[in-house]
C-alpha cells in the first residue's frame, strides 16, 4: 500500500475496509485465534536470556504461580543488554539510564505493583527544567567558533518554546513542526489507551487512524508521515541545520541516521520521552536482581553460565530445552528473549538465516570511565543527560571507529545517587557512541594487539572530546576508562550483531510491520525487543501482553 492509496482509504470512508483493519489490529499478538486462557494448574515455563521483555515476562508467570527458569548465557551478569558491570568499585549500566511510563498508573508502575517490588524500588524523575543538555560544535582558543549548549526542558510544548525563543528568525516553522508531531503522537497514544495492541505496531495502527474517525487534517498528516524519513519530515518545515542537530540530538534515538530514520519512529519515542523520564534510585542492577528475587521466591531460577543450544519437540511442542553445558530442562513453554532468528535456529540448526528479512539494529560502543572523588561538575549530572555532536549530520549506520566519534552520550551513575558498590569516594561516567560491529570485528580477527590499540586510542578520543568541550579539567581526575565494543558486547550477550535496539528503525524497517514467524511449535512465544520494541517499558508491555493473553488476567 502507498501513500496515494493511503490517502484515497482516508476519503472513502470504507467501512469494509475500517473493519477489516480493526479486526487485524485486535487479532491476539501471541496467542492464535482459537486459543484458550491456560487452565488452573502450574505450568513449567523455561525463559531464555534474562533481557528486559525475559525477565518481566519471567517474574509476572512466576508470581502467579507457575514453575519459572531462566537461563542467561552470561557468566556473571543478568539483563542481557541491560546488564550492570562492575569494575574498580562502582557499576556501569551498559544500556538503559532512564526509563518512560512509570509515573504513577502507568505502565511501569503497575508493573512494580502487582510484583509488590515497587517500595525497593523507587524511581526518581528526571530534572524537568533540563533533562538533557545537548552540546554541539567543539570549543576552541579563538573567538571564531559555533558552540550550542541548549538544555532541553520535559514537555514537548516547553520544548517548543525554547527552541523557538533561541531560534526566533525560525520561530514559525518550529511551532508548525511541534504542532504537527504534537497532533500526531497524541492521536497515536489516544488510540493505543483504549486499545491493548502491541506498540510494536504503531504501522497498522497508524493506517487504521488514517482511515478511522480522525479529522482529515491528521489523517492526511498520519498517512503522509508512514513513508517519511526524519530528515524528509524535518522538510517539509525548512528547519535550518542547527535546529536539527538539537531536535535529532536526544530522546535516546541515535539509532538511525537522520535520512533513514522513521519519522514515526522519532515521533513516539520523543512524545513518550517528553510525557515523563525516570532513573532507579537503586540502580538498574537492583531492578533486575528485584525481578530475579521474584522468580527465585516464587520457587523458580535465574542461573548463568547457561547458554541454550537446542529445543527438543515432539509433534507441534517443545518438550526440552538444552544448554551448552550438557544440562537440559523439560517444559511446557518457551518464552524467548533473543531474536526470532537465532531462536529459530535453536529448533533447526540449518535454518536458512534469510527466512527472516528484519535487519538487526546498529551497535553502540561504551567507555566506562572512573573518576577521583571532588570533581564538582560531575554534580551538573544528577538526573540529566549530556549529549556532544561535532555539528555535521551523523552516520549511525557505518562510523568509521579508527576516526574520532562525531557523537557522545554521557551519563553519571554516581551523580544520580548509585553507581558505587563499594565504600569508596570516586565518581563514574557511561559514555556511548555508535559502534559499527563489522569493522570493529575485522579489528577484532586482525589480532589481539590491534584490537587492545583501537579500544586505547578510542578511549583517549572520548577523554579528549570530554576534556575539551564539556569537563574541564577531567584528565586529572582520570583512574580509568575501558571501552567496551560492540564485539565485546556480542560475546557478552549473544544479539545479532551487538544490536542495540533489536531492529533497525528505518522507514523500510518499520513498513514491513512485525516479524512474520513460520514456527512450526505452538508453545513458543518471543518476547525479544527484535519481535516487539526496544526500551524498559516496551519489554515490561510486551511482557504483560503476553501475560493477559495467556493466562486472561490484566495488570
Amino acid at each position: 500500500m502507498n501513500i496515494s492509496d493511503i490517502i484515497e482509504l482516508s476519503k472513502k470512508k470504507s467501512e469494509e475496509k475500517i473493519h477489516e483493519l480493526k479486526k487485524e489490529l485486535r487479532l491476539p499478538f501471541f496467542a492464535k485465534n482459537n486459543h484458550k486462557n491456560w487452565e488452573q494448574g502450574s505450568k513449567k515455563i523455561v525463559v531464555i536470556g534474562s533481557g528486559i521483555g525475559g525477565m518481566a515476562s519471567a517474574a509476572l508467570f512466576a508470581k502467579q504461580g507457575h514453575e519459572v527458569n531462566v537461563l542467561e548465557m552470561n557468566e556473571q551478569y543478568i539483563g542481557g543488554h541491560g546488564r550492570c558491570i562492575k569494575m574498580n568499585g562502582l557499576s556501569f549500566s551498559m544500556g538503559p539510564q532512564y526509563v518512560w511510563e512509570f509515573g504513577k498508573g502507568q505502565t511501569g508502575d503497575r508493573f512494580l505493583e502487582y510484583l509488590k517490588i515497587k517500595e525497593s524500588n523507587p524511581f526518581i524523575p528526571m530534572e524537568k527544567k533540563g533533562f538533557e543538555n545537548i552540546f554541539i560544535g567543539e570549543k576552541k582558543q579563538s573567538d571564531n567558533y559555533y558552540f550550542i549548549n541548549f538544555q532541553v526542558p520535559m514537555g514537548l510544548e516547553n520544548f517548543r518554546n525554547e527552541l523557538a525563543d533561541l531560534f526566533s528568525d525560525e520561530k514559525t516553522n518550529i511551532n508548525d513542526f511541534f504542532s504537527d508531531m504534537i497532533s500526531i503522537y497524541t492521536t497515536y497514544k489516544t488510540f493505543f489507551r483504549k486499545n491493548s495492541s502491541a506498540e510494536g505496531r504503531f504501522l497498522l495502527a497508524t493506517k487504521f487512524l488514517a482511515a478511522g474517525n480522525v479529522n482529515m487534517s491528521t489523517k492526511l498528516k498520519l498517512a503522509r508521515t508512514i513513508y517519511q524519513s526524519l530528515e524528509e519530515f524535518f522538510d517539509q518545515y525548512s528547519l535550518s541545520p542547527a535546529v536539527r542537530r538539537i531536535l535529532y540530538g536526544h530522546s535516546g534515538i541515535f539509532a538511525e541516521n537522520e535520512d533513514e530514520m522513521s519519522a514515526i519512529a522519532y515521533i513516539i519515542g520523543t512524545g513518550n520521552y517528553h510525557e515523563g523520564a525516570w532513573y532507579p534510585e537503586n540502580g538498574f542492577d537492583h531492578f533486575f536482581d528485584s525481578m530475579a528475587m521474584v522468580i527465585k521466591n516464587s520457587g523458580g531460577s535465574v542461573e548463568t553460565g547457561k547458554k541454550v543450544i537446542k529445543l527438543e519437540t515432539e509433534k507441534d511442542k517443545i518438550v526440552k530445552v538444552y544448554c551448552e553445558d550438557g544440562s537440559f530442562y523439560e517444559c511446557d513453554a518457551v518464552f524467548s528473549d533473543i531474536s526470532p532468528r537465532l531462536t529459530r535456529k535453536l529448533i533447526d540448526f540449518d535454518f536458512p538465516e534469510d527466512e527472516y528479512d528484519y535487519l538487526p539494529s546498529n551497535s553502540i560502543i561504551s567507555c566506562c570511565i572512573g573518576l577521583k572523588g571532588g570533581y564538582e561538575k560531575i554534580k551538573n549530572l544528577k538526573g540529566k543527560n549530556f549529549w556532544w555532536q561535532k555539528g555535521p549530520k551523523i552516520n549511525y549506520n557505518n562510523p568509521d571507529v579508527l576516526k574520532k566519534p562525531q557523537m557522545l552520550f554521557i551519563s553519571s551513575h554516581t551523580a544520580n545517587g548509585f553507581g558505587r558498590y563499594k565504600d569508596l569516594d570516586s565518581d563514574s561516567l557511561i559514555v556511548f557512541c555508535p559502534g559499527n560491529y563489522i569493522q570493529e570485528k575485522e579489528i577484532y580477527d586482525q589480532s589481539l594487539d590491534n584490537y587492545n590499540k583501537f579500544k586505547k586510542k578510542l578511549s583517549l578520543d572520548i577523554i579528549d572530546i570530554l576534556e575539551k568541550n564539556i569537563f574541564h579539567e577531567i584528565k586529572s581526575y582520570l583512574l580509568f576508562s575501558e571501552i567496551i565494543t560492540s564485539v565485546d558486547i556480542k560475546n557478552q550477550t549473544g544479539g545479532e550483531m551487538a544490536n542495540a535496539y533489536g531492529r533497525r528503525l528505518s522507514v523500510s524497517e518499520v513498513l514491513k510491520g512485525g516479524v512474520r514467524e513460520d514456527i512450526p511449535v505452538s508453545n513458543l512465544y518471543n518476547v525479544s525487543a527484535t519481535k516487539n520494541s526496544p526500551g524498559i517499558a516496551a519489554g515490561i508491555f510486551t511482557a504483560q501482553l503476553l501475560f493477559n493473553e495467556l493466562t486472561g488476567f490484566k495488570i
